[in-house]
C-alpha cells in the first residue's frame, strides 16, 4: 500500500471530454482510481476487486463495468488486477532525481510485463524533458554565478552605426 498523504488530481479532469463523457459512477470510479491508496507515483499498481468495491460500496459486477467505462474512454488500461492510469506522467512528472528514481523503482515491480513497458516508455518521455530542463537551468545559473556580462555588440547590436565607429573598433 502506498505511504502517500495525497495525490495530485488535475483541475483539467473536469475539462476532460473522456471524463465529461462517462456516466456518473464511472466519474466516481475514475477519481476512485486517482486517489485510493494504492496509487503509487508510478501511475500503476495493483488494485484487488474486493478492495475497490469494499471502499466504493459496490458490488463486483458495478465496479467491473466502470472499468470497462474506464478502458473503453482510455483513462485506464489494465491486465487482471493491475491498473494503469493514462497520460499519469503528464498530470505528476517526477519532480526530481529522488522521485524519479523512487518512480523507476516502482516501474520495475509491475507485474505485468505489458503496462510496466507502457509505463516506463511514458515515464522516460517525460523525465527525458524535465533532465533537459534541469540542465538548462544550471547553466544558465552557473553562467548568472560567473558573472558573465555581455559584450557591447551583444548589448547594443552589430549592425548598429555605432559599432562602426572607430571608438568601437578600439581605435582613438
Amino acid at each position: 500500500m502506498s505511504a502517500r498523504n495525497f495525490t495530485k488530481v488535475s483541475p483539467a479532469v473536469w475539462r476532460s471530454r473522456r471524463f465529461i463523457g462517462l456516466a456518473e459512477e464511472a466519474k466516481v470510479g475514475f477519481l476512485y482510481l486517482l486517489t485510493n491508496a494504492h496509487v503509487t507515483s508510478a501511475g500503476v499498481y495493483e488494485l484487488p476487486p474486493g478492495y475497490a468495491c469494499a471502499d466504493l460500496g459496490w458490488p463486483a459486477a458495478a465496479y467491473e463495468c466502470v472499468l470497462v467505462e474506464l478502458f473503453n474512454a482510455e483513462l485506464i488500461d489494465r491486465d487482471g488486477d493491475v491498473i494503469l492510469i493514462e497520460r499519469w506522467f503528464r498530470h505528476n512528472p517526477p519532480t526530481n532525481d529522488d522521485h524519479a528514481i523512487g518512480t523507476r523503482r516502482r516501474l520495475q515491480a509491475i507485474e505485468s510485463e505489458r503496462l510496466r513497458d507502457k509505463a516506463v516508455a511514458a515515464f522516460d518521455e517525460v523525465n527525458a524533458g524535465r533532465i533537459e530542463r534541469e540542465v538548462q537551468k544550471a547553466a544558465e545559473r552557473a553562467a548568472k554565478a560567473a558573472g558573465r556580462v555581455n559584450s557591447i555588440a551583444e548589448t547594443i547590436g552589430d549592425t548598429s552605426r555605432l559599432m562602426g565607429t572607430r571608438l568601437m573598433r578600439g581605435g582613438r
